[in-house]
């Protein structure tokens, strides 16, 4: 394992170890939505969609996460609005990112989608 793997690891073991910390609040629900989120800011080569990835699963949100070529990066989320609402405020208050903007879009729901995934 590359000196570059082992530090990508311990990064991926810090973020997991945060998010499980997360105390989740009392979410009302609701029906589920899906919306199409672009994070513009300091959010690339900061493990920005991992991080996205673990607190989305932990939330029970489904959808997909990735880098785009203009430094921006695009998630569709799917889930309650409150847990999307939660997941988009907590990514805007880590210190060690950026998130400059975020905008957001409805999309139509896709019926059978069962996981969160980080796209290439």
């Amino acid at each position: 394992m590359s000196v570059f793997d082992r530090l990508k690891a311990l990064r991926d073991s810090y973020m997991t170890r945060q998010v499980d910390r997360i105390e989740m609040p009392a979410f009302a629900g609701g029906p589920a939505v899906r919306q199409r989120l672009l994070f513009a800011g300091y959010v690339q080569g900061v493990g920005f969609r991992f991080e996205v990835m673990c607190l989305a699963e932990k939330l029970g949100l489904t959808g997909w996460v990735r880098n785009l070529s203009d430094g921006r990066v695009e998630a569709e989320l799917q889930g309650s609005e409150d847990r999307i609402a939660f997941l988009v405020s907590y990514m805007r208050s880590l210190k060690r990112l950026s998130v400059d903007s975020v905008e957001t879009a409805a999309l139509p729901l896709v019926p059978d989608e069962k996981d969160f995934i980080v796209q290439m």
